[in-house]
């Protein structure tokens, strides 16, 4: 089982003691849970993505711990330049023309994609070991990313080696961008808007794929009647004989899980929500949509597919 590593110097050491003979450690970032291992070590790279149940031709994110580190493993031209200095440290990653620095299952494609956390946790990791180490998010592919450390040990407590405590506050993902062709192409619309990096670059959204995979189907209900609709579908769900567990921005049934009024709240909790829905074992999950934010839609579209009703 996980070693559980409180957030002192002394679990901060510990867990690079790990990371520097191999091990695989998970760590809280600004946006979700993430877990890592040394970025020049291939063979922990390769046990990383059994760990994580990953395809080999979808390569890990590379954490840095300043902007001078980018230019060393990647080409950097202005367009990325300009996206760091306006998010680095953040929650944006950004995918460059390799220099072949780090083990090739990095970059198959020549292409490496590269981030600064906002949070001291990864960042001070990579000082200590004074390497990059890789950053994926703490969670089996095609689940729910994970955002508590209680969570983490839950799901992959006896794959890895330790679990340092900690808070993400953002609760989804970062924004990924394709800088090695022009226009710039956003592969994972996440915390930062789209909006906000066409203030920087010129950028086209590729349509979003796959979704993820849960116990039971989810209807998100977005818009002015949200919380009316919801109500009468559950109603009727529940006449069906259907058990039904409602995500809401406030209450709404009395199995209602809240997950706060503001986007930030929202976010924040969106995930730690659907996971306990999950745990009550519904027939189906009802959520409360939030249509003003891109990466919630984003997360909300792969978490109901093609059932997201605006009302």
């Amino acid at each position: 089982m996980a070693e559980v590593l409180e957030l002192t110097r002394e679990g901060i050491l510990k867990a690079v003691e790990i990371l520097r003979r191999g091990g695989i450690v998970a760590f809280p970032t600004e946006t979700v849970y993430g877990m890592g291992c040394d970025a020049t070590n291939e063979e922990a790279l390769k046990r990383l993505y059994k760990v994580k149940g990953r395809s080999l031709d979808k390569p890990f994110i590379v954490g840095v711990w300043s902007k001078e580190i980018v230019s060393k493993i990647a080409e950097v031209d202005d367009r990325a330049k300009k996206l760091m200095d306006a998010y680095f440290p953040g929650p944006l990653t950004l995918v460059l023309k390799s220099k072949g620095s780090l083990p090739q299952i990095l970059s198959p494609a020549g292409k490496i994609a590269v981030r600064m956390p906002a949070h001291h946790v990864p960042l001070k990791l990579m000082e200590e070991l004074e390497r990059p180490i890789v950053v994926p998010s703490a969670n089996i592919s095609g689940r729910l990313s994970l955002t508590r450390w209680e969570h983490v040990v839950e799901e992959l407590g006896d794959r890895i080696d330790a679990v340092i405590k900690g808070e993400c506050k953002v609760g989804i993902e970062s924004t990924i961008v394709d800088l090695t062709v022009n226009p710039a192409k956003v592969l994972r619309v996440g915390a930062i808007d789209v909006k906000s990096i066409k203030r920087h670059v010129e950028v086209v959204v590729e349509p979003i794929k796959g979704t993820y995979t849960l116990s039971c189907p989810v209807y998100v209900f977005a818009g002015e009647k949200a919380r009316e609709k919801i109500e009468e579908f559950v109603e009727e769900m529940s006449k069906q004989g259907k058990k039904v567990v409602v995500i809401a921005r406030e209450k709404i049934t009395d199995k209602c899980i809240s997950i706060g009024k503001t986007r930030e709240e929202y976010s924040a909790k969106l995930f730690d929500a659907v996971r306990e829905a999950e745990f009550k074992r519904p027939d189906l999950i009802v959520i409360e949509g939030i249509m003003e934010n891109e990466g919630i839609m984003d997360r909300l579209r792969r978490l109901a597919g093609e059932r997201i009703f605006r009302v």
